[in-house]
């Protein structure tokens, strides 16, 4: 965050003083751990700002006043607003380091998946939902493979299952039917040949040109396995993969207890385009939060969302959003998500060396 941000925010909100930023934070604190409205009492007797409670009282009528507060019921104290929230996650907030137990739980998690990117992304979604109490999203960029190999299983007379095996051990397997007039002993070769032939070679598609230099090279006429490079193809495409965990611990927070807001949660989580298209979309920086309506889809208006990119070596590998209440605990998010950037970075680049 730049002096011309700090100077911007100066000019727009008029400051706030050093009394104002203390009250502002504490509020944000105790908001986010009880979900109660906090009054002046309140702050005076927990967080010992060297004030009486008159005193912090007319800072947050100045607070609520600049937009920073809100007061949800006439005789309650009050709550942050998304303005207020942006304020301490710019510039208050200080991301909160990880425990021993959670640095723990974390390294356990992405040492038995080191060489399976695809599960990494998987479990972080379960490990992060766990130690947040959120719902946790992630999604694995599209990575480019290469090519290892391709093999038949027999299945019947009529029909094969075919494996194709990148060289991070992605498997995908598909059944096609035995070309007629051929034999399982004959796509079996062709796929021996296919195999030497692609080998290392980064490939999501077998295109016509490259099979007429696989024909050439094999000097073999080969138009009756079409079909078997059709399915080649099919097994080769790459789907982004979404994952998640956590809802039922989201649906336990009090602001969702209306069944409506439940139903809504619910509905995000199959709404896999909108998370893909938050997940995948480009970053200016590598963790971003999203407060209430500042993110761009209806669906996600209620919420915040705090999003990390993971990227090794320019390389971008996927995203992993946790989403919450918007008093969520923005420093322990953060902190964990630095961590796992980091931690995964380290452990990437040396498998990498």
């Amino acid at each position: 965050m730049g002096k011309e941000r700090w100077e911007s925010d100066n000019q727009n909100n008029q400051g706030l003083n050093e009394r104002k930023r203390k009250v502002l934070w504490a509020i944000v604190q105790d908001y986010s751990d009880t979900a109660e409205p906090v009054g002046s009492r309140t702050i005076a007797r927990k967080y010992d700002l060297g004030v009486s409670s008159a005193t912090i009282r007319n800072e947050m009528q100045d607070l609520e006043d600049a937009g920073y507060l809100e007061q949800p019921h006439a005789s309650a104290g009050r709550v942050p607003s998304i303005k207020g929230y942006r304020y301490y996650v710019d510039w208050l907030m200080k991301p909160d380091p990880v425990t021993i137990d959670e640095e723990n739980l974390l390294d356990s998690m992405l040492h038995t998946h080191m060489n399976r990117i695809d599960d990494i992304f998987r479990d972080m979604a379960k490990v992060v939902a766990h130690l947040t109490h959120s719902l946790s999203v992630t999604a694995l960029s599209e990575q480019k493979s290469k090519f290892n190999y391709a093999r038949f299983l027999p299945l019947d007379d009529k029909r094969a299952i075919l494996l194709v095996v990148t060289d991070k051990g992605q498997v995908s397997n598909i059944v096609v039917p035995i070309p007629e007039g051929s034999s399982f002993d004959e796509i079996q070769m062709i796929a021996d040949k296919l195999s030497r032939f692609l080998h290392g070679k980064e490939i999501d598609v077998l295109g016509e040109s490259l099979i007429l230099k696989f024909q050439k090279a094999v000097e073999q006429n080969i138009s009756s396995f079409i079909p078997i490079f059709t399915a080649i193809n099919q097994a080769l495409k790459s789907e982004k993969q979404v994952y998640s965990g956590g809802a039922s611990q989201l649906i336990e927070q009090p602001e969702f207890r209306n069944v409506e807001k439940v139903q809504d949660i619910l509905n995000l989580l199959e709404e896999r385009d909108i998370l893909e298209s938050m997940l995948l979309s480009v970053m200016d920086t590598p963790i971003a939060v999203h407060i209430g309506t500042e993110n761009r889809a209806k669906s996600l208006s209620d919420l915040s969302v705090v999003r990390a990119q993971f990227t090794v070596n320019g390389r971008q590998l996927g995203s992993v959003a946790v989403l919450g209440p918007m008093r969520m605990q923005y420093a322990k998010v953060v902190g964990m998500m630095n961590f796992m950037q980091k931690r995964l970075n380290e452990i990437l680049r040396d498998d990498d060396s």
